[in-house]
């Protein structure tokens, strides 16, 4: 089944190249606002500069490195609806989690981090994967 192949050996390169993607997309983005506020820039267009710059840097990792995909305009412009999943995800698994469970705030972020990553991972690879004529990757024409 669908579970079997995701966790097949063939697979697991690219689940620990998203992560490391994930780490390097995430050093990128912090050292870019620290050096931003290091020249004076103001922390919110400092932060705002940094995502956005880390967006790009997202997508170009995952394009060429995870997902060894081509890079294109479409692809670009579909990559933030990455993005906005995710953030509409972590919201949603906040409240539930701290709100209505009432799990700590400290351990809050840590899961919602766990629990988001696969689904991150999951719509990168739609995203940035799928091709123009709808079918998925590794999708077989019908007879």
């Amino acid at each position: 089944g669908a579970l079997g192949a995701s966790l097949s050996p063939r697979m697991l390169p690219e689940k620990l190249r998203f992560v490391v993607a994930g780490g390097s997309t995430t050093t990128f983005s912090y050292a870019l606002y620290a050096g931003l506020l290091y020249f004076g820039v103001a922390a919110g267009t400092a932060y705002a500069a940094a995502y956005v710059a880390g967006i790009g840097w997202s997508y170009a990792i995952n394009s060429r490195w995870v997902f060894r995909t081509p890079m294109s305009l479409g692809g670009f412009l579909r990559f933030p609806l990455v993005y906005v999943l995710q953030a509409i995800a972590s919201f949603a698994l906040f409240h539930l989690l701290h709100g209505v469970l009432r799990i700590d705030s400290l351990l809050v972020p840590l899961l919602v981090v766990a629990i988001t990553i696969p689904i991150t991972y999951l719509a990168t690879r739609f995203v940035l994967t799928r091709q123009r004529s709808g079918k998925r990757p590794g999708q077989t024409p019908r007879a």
